[in-house]
């Protein structure tokens, strides 16, 4: 009988210990997904630092709409593979934010998105993104053409 409730303790312990050592490795990677209108669904990994969040406007953004700005900028964080962009990202002692405002280009109305860096004095933007609510699209903004380019979802 004692080597029996001993057999079943030192099973107990070993699952115990299984799922631990699972639960560690799920808590690194963490994945999400954004559900576009016409169905396609991005998955992407979960950024695993905080994201500072500015409001440049007086602009009154929705909860959901937010969330889905939020989800989209660590979604482009993950995704892309512009060398400035990855830089940042490999910079352990780099503080990341993104900033949201309204902007119309060229007679469109886009959610402007800067992803910065925010130093002790001062906050660089390193990547500028537009975003059409309506058709669902990202663009990242290309500084030296002035021009939006469509940022294709993987």
């Amino acid at each position: 009988m004692k080597a029996f409730l001993s057999f079943l303790l030192l099973l107990s312990f070993l699952v115990s210990c299984q799922n631990k050592s699972s639960e560690k490795v799920s808590e690194r990677i963490k994945t999400d997904t954004i559900l576009q209108k016409n169905g396609q669904v991005l998955s992407y990994t979960v950024f695993d630092k905080q994201l500072f969040k500015m409001k440049r406007d007086r602009t009154v953004y929705s909860d959901p709409y937010q969330k889905r700005i939020a989800k989209l900028v660590e979604y482009y964080l993950d995704k892309n593979n512009q060398t400035g962009v990855q830089f940042q990202l490999k910079n352990p002692e780099a503080k990341l934010g993104y900033s949201v405002e309204e902007t119309d280009w060229e007679g469109v109305l886009y959610t402007q998105i800067g992803l910065f860096t925010m130093g002790k004095t001062n906050m660089k933007t390193f990547q500028w993104l537009f975003y059409n609510a309506k058709t669902q699209e990202l663009y990242e903004f290309d500084v030296p053409k002035n021009t939006p380019i469509l940022f294709k979802y993987r």
